[in-house]
């Protein structure tokens, strides 16, 4: 009886036919679910000012959702340990406006301190003390925004001396944007009496520029005296940095997607399994 020859191997799929695999898409479902998780445990710590724990945790939990969300290969893994807590380290170090909260409404100036929570502030009796400005400079980190230095100036009432303690303190950075841009000085010439309230980070100089301006002027500060942007329109500018976080999100699950949908194309198939010898079927009696 003659012996059929051997059949050839089934070729590989095709590179297309590896995008609709069931793998590929879960891993990036979980991508996905881990930038979420990392943007919501992050932009609460720093929104209550708690930016170096919000720094821990975009670090530990960004490391390990990433190590989880590429579980399926080393390479996947590897980047998405390096992805999440990137994700994390952008907001946590670039996020210095209190995204969430009420607005106060307008008030007394003098009755800021009952309005501890609020995000969006305007004041029926405000205007920015810029002869008793405090500037620090700025470190290496900010020098990728453009800030160069960070000045101070007393939020203060129209009736108010320098024997009175400060109220609350205005806070800018010196640099090369635009006058539209509401992180500058420039505002503090306008009676915009309405401000967003200022998440001191690890790495801005606000608080020494506060303590020079203390010092050089003899001032006294208000116990908790908060630190805040002079803005036109608060809900606005909450608005803009609303969509900024929206963009390093967007950035961070579009990047892990992409990274996906290369590794898939650009990886070498798995070897087809070598022939071996055909063995002979057994003859019926």
């Amino acid at each position: 009886m003659a012996v059929k020859p051997d059949e050839p191997a089934a070729a590989a799929p095709g590179r297309a036919r590896r995008l609709v695999r069931a793998p590929l898409w879960r891993a990036a479902a979980r991508g996905v679910a881990a930038v979420l998780i990392v943007t919501a445990i992050v932009v609460p710590l720093v929104c209550l000012g708690w930016t170096m724990l919000g720094i821990f945790a975009a670090i530990t939990v960004g490391l390990n959702l990433g190590l989880w969300a590429g579980r399926d290969s080393g390479l996947a893994s590897l980047a998405g340990a390096v992805m999440m807590p990137v994700v994390g380290l952008v907001i946590a170090l670039w996020s210095d406006v209190q995204l969430f909260g009420p607005g106060s409404g307008a008030i007394a100036l003098s009755d800021i301190g009952h309005h501890s929570y609020a995000a969006r502030l305007r004041f029926t009796d405000a205007r920015v003390a810029t002869e008793f400005t405090g500037m620090a400079d700025a470190y290496r980190l900010h020098g990728s925004s453009g800030i160069r230095a960070w000045l101070v100036a007393p939020i203060v009432p129209t009736n108010w001396t320098p024997a009175e303690p400060v109220p609350a303190w205005a806070v800018a950075g010196v640099s090369g944007y635009g006058p539209l841009d509401f992180r500058t000085p420039r505002g503090w010439q306008q009676n915009y009496r309405a401000a967003v309230r200022y998440v001191s980070t690890a790495f801005s100089p606000a608080h020494t520029a506060v303590g020079r301006a203390l010092a050089r002027y003899e001032l006294k500060a208000a116990a908790g005296a908060p630190l805040l942007y002079w803005v036109e329109e608060p809900r606005r500018v909450i608005s803009d940095e609303r969509t900024f976080l929206a963009w390093v999100m967007f950035a961070g699950a579009a990047t892990w997607v992409c990274f996906l949908l290369g590794e898939a194309m650009l990886a070498a198939a798995p070897a087809p399994p070598e022939p071996g010898p055909r063995t002979p079927r057994p003859r019926r009696a």
